[in-house]
């Protein structure tokens, strides 16, 4: 399995990337509740109804403890928290529920330490962070990229 790409060229006259190609991840296929539901009843004990019945409470509960200004760790796939965009106030006084613009939710995965067996210039550990859901995590282009590979910069007015 791997992470699917596409070839991208940056058409913004003024980016200092400007004509340069990059890799954008595509999405190939969504998978709803009811299929992860299957997926994990077929390997484990748990009956398709319990399992589709649990991840269904999993989205309640999340949300109702996000609601509440909590922070949600759910071990191997990391960490949910809500977020806020807020217009600023010249005071402390000043500001209120009223500045705040909008809310987003907050995702931090898990993520572990994996050293190198060598040692920085402050001696410390040198190594890498790995999140746990990205472990060995490899890429390949998409299918049907209809991208042509050249070597000039093309004019996006063309």
């Amino acid at each position: 399995m791997s992470v699917r790409y596409r070839k991208v060229q940056e058409k913004r006259e003024g980016n200092k990337n400007y004509g340069k190609w990059y890799g954008r991840a595509v999405v190939l296929n969504n998978v709803s509740t009811k299929e992860l539901a299957e997926e994990i009843a077929h390997s484990t004990t748990a009956t398709y109804a319990d399992t589709l019945a649990v991840l269904n409470e999993l989205s309640v509960a999340l949300r109702r403890h996000l609601l509440n200004s909590d922070r949600v760790e759910i071990e191997g796939i990391g960490a949910f928290k809500v977020g806020i965009k807020s217009a600023p106030a010249n005071t402390s006084a000043d500001f209120g529920a009223q500045n705040v613009k909008g809310y987003r939710v907050n995702y931090q995965p898990f993520k572990r330490f994996v050293p190198n067996g060598q040692v920085t210039d402050r001696n410390r550990r040198a190594g890498n962070f790995v999140m746990n859901l990205l472990e060995g995590v490899t890429v390949q282009e998409a299918p049907k990229n209809f991208v042509t590979d050249t070597k000039t910069v093309t004019d996006p007015k063309a």
